[in-house]
């Protein structure tokens, strides 16, 4: 009796592996046909004539070209929309020295969008070499041969301190930039166009405009009510025909008296 139930449990116990085994083995099937189903199925994504790039929409290019953006992005009409995610073709963009902003979308079956912005270059500085500076006072590259525009350029700035010091660094462009704006506010750029941009060794900014390089001491900030004195003096210059060497705009204790010196 005691050899039957023996015999009756390791009965039961086969079955209960085989049934084990059975399932394994289905799973693995399954799990392989899953498998199998998902590689042919990117793979018909990947190669099928409804999924190729038939439009790339671009927006805010402005120095770059059409043909700039997309190869840099690596996106071409024609090929597959799966062939580039579109978080990369973003890491493409953004890593170009003129692209301040970027997104991709991809819009399926068969479209990207692409939308950029540029940098906009108002100023060079000038350290060991020239750089562009930015609307919103950063550099955002190195001159490149070819690419010196008419623009103003910022001198005097401490190397050393500019590129340890960050606070120094974004307070003397940033400064300089909001100079630029509020110079033109006072209306004096098509007048007096400014070629240079001093810092001074007490951190004062002094300008030199016009054909002849006309030194503006304008000294600390803020600049605005300077600026629109400055106008009033060229004015009246002009009227006597006259034109001054410089014009000291920086009297801490007198801010109204200006020194000026004919030439």
């Amino acid at each position: 009796m005691g050899a039957f139930r023996g015999a009756l449990t390791l009965g039961r116990v086969a079955r209960k592996s085989w049934r084990w085994w059975a399932g394994a083995a289905l799973l693995v099937a399954v799990t392989a046909g899953t498998v199998s189903v998902a590689q042919l199925a990117e793979a018909h994504v990947r190669t099928a004539d409804s999924f190729a790039t038939e439009d790339v929409s671009l927006e805010g290019n402005e120095r770059l070209t059409r043909e700039d953006v997309l190869g840099i992005a690596a996106l071409q009409v024609g090929d597959n929309v799966f062939e580039v995610a579109p978080e990369v073709a973003t890491s493409r963009l953004l890593a170009h020295p003129w692209i301040a902003e970027a997104s991709v979308r991809r819009e399926l079956p068969s479209r990207f969008v692409i939308s950029i912005r540029e940098h906009r270059a108002v100023a060079l500085l000038s350290l060991d070499g020239l750089y562009l500076v930015s609307e919103d006072g950063s550099v955002f590259k190195r001159v490149a041969p070819g690419e010196v525009a008419d623009l103003p350029v910022v001198t005097g700035v401490d190397r050393g301190r500019f590129t340890r010091d960050l606070n120094y660094r974004t307070g003397v462009l940033t400064e300089a930039v909001a100079l630029l704006h509020d110079y033109r506010g006072a209306g004096l750029w098509r007048r007096e166009p400014i070629s240079e941009v001093h810092v001074e060794v007490d951190e004062g900014i002094s300008l030199y405009v016009g054909e002849d390089g006309m030194r503006v001491r304008l000294g600390r900030s803020p600049y605005r009510e300077k600026l629109v004195r400055l106008r009033r003096i060229l004015i009246q210059l002009k009227s006597q025909e006259a034109r001054a060497e410089y014009v000291h705009l920086d009297n801490i204790r007198r801010p109204d008296r200006v020194t000026v010196r004919l030439r």
